[in-house]
């Protein structure tokens, strides 16, 4: 296998001289450094976090199914532009014109994972930003 990489001309001046110390060519010196460094030795990955860092397992979450979410949006936004509104499944659950209120109707509803979004008038022009 071939493998091109970029490095800067500092970087290539070092490995060229540590190379040459070795009595290597660079490419052969760079081939070791790869295989020493990089590749495991076992079949097990090697840490590359700090020393002293403990990895903990939190477990694995369940992601909800937001199909339903997306068929109320594309069936009702027309009726809430400019508004803001949270939805479960295929039902709107809080709507307004604040951020802030609709997740707290949500959440005091027992939706802690409500979809909130803000609904745009699709005829709308793209929001265009100049900075100076």
């Amino acid at each position: 296998m071939t493998l091109t990489i970029e490095i800067t001309p500092e970087v290539e001046l070092e490995l060229e001289r540590e190379a040459k110390r070795k009595g290597l060519k660079k490419e052969e010196f760079a081939k070791i450094i790869i295989e020493q460094n990089i590749l495991p030795k076992s079949g097990k990955r090697r840490n590359l976090m700090p020393e002293g860092f403990e990895p903990r397992y939190i477990g694995k979450g369940k992601m909800r199914d937001f199909s339903g979410d997306d068929k109320w949006l594309r069936e009702n936004r027309n009726k809430y532009i400019g508004q803001y509104v949270a939805t479960h499944g295929n039902r709107l659950i809080a709507n307004g014109d604040s951020l802030k209120e609709v997740a707290n109707q949500a959440k005091k509803k027992g939706f802690s994972d409500a979809l909130i979004y803000e609904v745009e008038d699709p005829n709308a022009p793209p929001f265009v930003e100049f900075i100076y």
